[in-house]
């Protein structure tokens, strides 16, 4: 998986999203909404008074249409995480096409806020990939970092992983899961307020 994304990356996708115009840096968390990892990190975002941008899961929206209601209630914004957690690029088009149809409509079913984006699960994509979220209007997103959160790395590290490479625009990618479930608050509330001491703001995705 790519941690760090740059210039090169910017070059061979250039309709991919890797990074926002100067300005805002952007927390994104993917695989929600978790029964207790999104309602966790909500509340810190709210305790910091930050905006962020959720890529949700189709399967996993079923039963928790409350989590998503307060994703989008607390002013946050909205993105498609396909509907199964499954690589991308073994898909064709068609089937991406129904991953995303998928989701968007559960989604357009619960919030008001207009879905633009699409970051395919473990950001794994094929040409196929890139086809389906164009053709079905989305923007394909993808990110400058990934913090590493979900792994066996300490906290210390998906901290320094989140600040290293810190710039204007910067998106970082965390994930509301069962992995995340017990550290994500921590690490986030390492995080911002260091992101802010540097003169960063924060800013979702829209």
């Amino acid at each position: 998986m790519i941690t760090h994304t740059g210039a090169l990356h910017r070059l061979l996708f250039p309709s991919l999203i890797w990074q926002m115009p100067a300005g805002k840096v952007f927390l994104t968390f993917d695989d929600g909404p978790h029964p207790t990892a999104t309602d966790a990190v909500l509340d810190v975002l709210k305790e910091f008074g930050v905006p962020a941008t959720f890529f949700l899961s189709g399967a996993n929206i079923p039963g928790r249409e409350r989590i998503v209601e307060r994703i989008e209630a607390e002013g946050h914004a909205i993105g498609i995480h396909a509907y199964h957690h499954t690589r991308m690029m073994a898909l064709s088009k068609e089937r991406t096409k129904e991953e995303i149809r998928s989701t968007a409509s559960l989604l357009h079913g619960i919030v008001r806020q207009p879905v633009r984006f699409f970051r395919p699960p473990f950001g794994f994509f094929s040409w196929n990939t890139i086809a389906a979220a164009r053709e079905e209007g989305y923007y394909l997103m993808m990110w400058s970092c990934l913090t590493g959160d979900f792994s066996s790395q300490s906290d210390d590290v998906t901290v320094q992983k989140s600040l290293e490479l810190l710039d204007r625009g910067s998106i970082l990618v965390y994930h509301d899961n069962d992995l995340t479930q017990h550290k994500i608050a921590g690490i986030l509330r390492r995080v911002i307020p260091q992101i802010q001491a540097r003169g960063f703001s924060l800013g979702a995705i829209r």
